[in-house]
C-alpha cells in the first residue's frame, strides 16, 4: 500500500471517529440544554401558579394550548417534593400521544392539598434536535469530502519530486555514464534525500571507475608476463631432455599459461565493451555468420557426434562485426561443450530473434546468476572461466538486444531479441 493511501485511510477513519464522536457528544449535551430551558419554562409557569395562589387564594383559570397543559388534582397528603419527568402522554389538544416534559409539585388551598401536573411538549425539541444533527452531518461530511479531495490534491502535488527521485534512479545507469539528476524542491526531508542520493551516486561513479580501470590496467599489464612465460614454456617443450624429465610440470605450466591467457583476453574484451571502443556502425548478415562458425566448429560437433538443425531467414542488423562474431562463438561453444554425446543443437533465426538450443546433462541454471562473471555451476567442466556468458549479455546491452534463458524439456535455450534490424 502506497504511503499516500496509508494516510489518507488513516486520516479519514480518525477524522469520522472524532466527528461521530463529537456528533453524540453534540446531540446528547444540546438535549441536555433544551431540557433545561423546559425546565425553566415549568419553573415559570410553577411561580406563576403559586403567586396567583397567594393572592387570590384559589387556583387559576386553565387555558391549555397545543404545547402546554395544566392539571389539577385533590389528593389527601400534600406533595412535599417537586419532580421532573419525560415520558409519553395524552396531549388532550392534539388528541395523541407524545413525548411531554412534566413537572409535578403541590400547593395547599384552605387546608386542602392539590397536586398540580404542568406538560410541555419535546415534540418541537426533538424536531429541532434532528434538524441540527442533520446540519451537523450535512457540514461534517462535506469536511469530510473536501478534506480528502484537498489531501489527494496537495499531497499528490507535495509527492511529485519523490516520484520524479524515484523514477531518475530507476533510469540510471552506471555503465553508461549518464548523470543523476534529481529535482530541486522546497521540502526539506525531499532535498536531503536526493542530496545523499547524489553523494551515493557519486561515491558509485568513482568507485565503479576505479575498478574498472584497474581491471583494465591489470589485464593490459598482464600480456606481457603472458607473452613470457608462453615463449619459455613452448621454449621447454622444444627441449627433449627437459621434456622427458619433467613433462607433466611443463604441460601443467602450458594449460594454465593458457587458461590465464583466455582469461586475461575476456576481461581485457569486457573492459573495452564497457568503455565503448567498439563503434556500432557495422552491417551483420547472422545466416551467413552463424553458417560460418558452424563450419568451424565441425570438426568438434563430428567428435561429440552431434546433431546440428539450423533454420534460418536473412536477417542484417547494425552492429559490429568482431563483437558478432564473439558472440555466436561463445554460444556456440558453450552448446556444444555442456552437450552430450549424440546430442542435437537447435538454432532458429527470423525477423525478431536468434534461439540457440542444446541438450545437456546440467539441470536447469539460476537465472539470477547466470550471466554474473565468473559463475559457473558446480558440475560443469574445468575448463572454462565463468565470463563466456557475461560478455554475451555485455554485448547484447551495449547493442540494445534483449538476452533470455529458458530451461525446458532438459535443453538449455538462448534467445537474443535485436531491435535495429535494417
Amino acid at each position: 500500500m502506497k504511503l499516500f493511501n496509508k494516510y489518507n485511510r488513516i486520516n479519514v477513519v480518525t477524522s469520522i471517529l472524532i466527528f461521530l464522536g463529537g456528533c453524540i457528544a453534540f446531540y446528547f449535551v444540546l438535549d441536555y440544554v433544551l431540557v433545561k430551558q423546559l425546565d425553566e419554562a415549568l419553573e415559570t409557569e410553577q411561580a406563576e401558579i403559586i403567586q396567583f395562589a397567594e393572592k387570590h387564594n384559589s387556583l387559576p383559570e386553565i387555558i391549555n394550548t397545543n404545547d402546554q397543559q395544566i392539571y389539577f388534582s385533590a389528593v389527601t397528603a400534600p406533595v412535599l417534593h417537586k419532580r421532573y419527568i419525560s415520558q409519553k402522554d395524552w396531549n388532550s389538544h392534539e388528541k395523541v400521544e407524545e413525548w411531554m416534559r412534566k413537572l409535578i409539585f403541590g400547593i395547599t388551598l384552605d387546608g386542602k392539598n392539590y397536586q398540580v401536573s404542568i406538560l410541555k411538549s419535546q415534540e418541537q425539541k426533538k424536531d429541532f434536535l434532528k434538524l441540527l444533527v442533520m446540519i451537523a452531518a450535512g457540514m461534517i461530511a462535506m469536511i469530510l469530502l473536501a478534506g480528502y479531495i484537498i489531501n489527494r490534491v496537495v499531497l499528490k502535488r507535495l509527492w511529485q519530486p519523490f516520484y520524479h527521485s524515484i523514477r531518475q534512479i530507476s533510469a540510471y545507469d552506471l555503465q553508461k555514464q549518464q548523470l543523476l539528476d534529481l529535482p530541486a524542491t522546497k521540502v526539506d526531508e525531499f532535498t536531503l534525500l536526493n542530496s545523499n542520493l547524489k553523494q551515493m551516486a557519486s561515491k558509485v561513479e568513482a568507485d565503479y571507475h576505479t575498478l574498472k580501470e584497474f581491471t583494465g590496467n591489470a589485464a593490459h599489464e598482464m600480456q606481457t608476463p603472458l607473452a613470457v612465460i608462453a615463449a619459455h614454456t613452448e621454449s621447454l617443450i622444444q627441449d627433449e631432455t627437459v621434456l622427458k624429465n619433467h613433462h607433466a610440470a611443463i604441460a601443467t605450466i602450458d594449460n594454465a599459461a593458457k587458461r590465464l591467457s583466455r582469461l586475461n583476453q575476456s576481461l581485457l574484451l569486457l573492459a573495452k565493451i564497457e568503455n565503448r571502443r567498439f563503434e556500432l556502425n557495422e552491417k551483420v548478415e547472422w545466416k551467413s555468420l552463424i553458417a560460418q562458425r558452424l563450419q568451424a566448429l565441425g570438426d568438434l560437433i563430428a567428435v561429440q557426434q552431434l546433431q546440428v538443425t539450423f533454420n534460418a531467414v536473412p536477417v542484417t542488423t547494425v552492429f559490429h562485426q568482431h563483437l558478432a562474431d564473439i558472440l555466436i562463438t561463445n554460444l556456440l561453444g558453450n552448446a556444444i561443450r555442456y552437450n552430450v554425446e549424440g546430442g542435437s543443437i537447435e538454432i532458429h533465426l527470423n525477423d525478431t530473434a536468434l534461439t540457440i538450443g542444446n541438450t545437456s546433462l546440467l539441470p536447469a541454471l539460476d537465472k539470477t546468476k547466470i550471466f554474473n562473471r565468473f559463475y559457473r555451476h558446480p558440475s560443469t567442466k574445468a575448463d572454462g572461466n565463468g565470463l563466456g556468458l557475461s560478455i554475451v549479455q555485455q554485448i547484447c546491452n551495449e547493442a540494445g538486444y534483449t538476452l533470455n534463458y529458458q530451461y525446458a524439456n532438459s535443453r538449455h535455450v538462448f534467445s537474443i531479441l535485436y531491435h535495429n534490424k535494417q
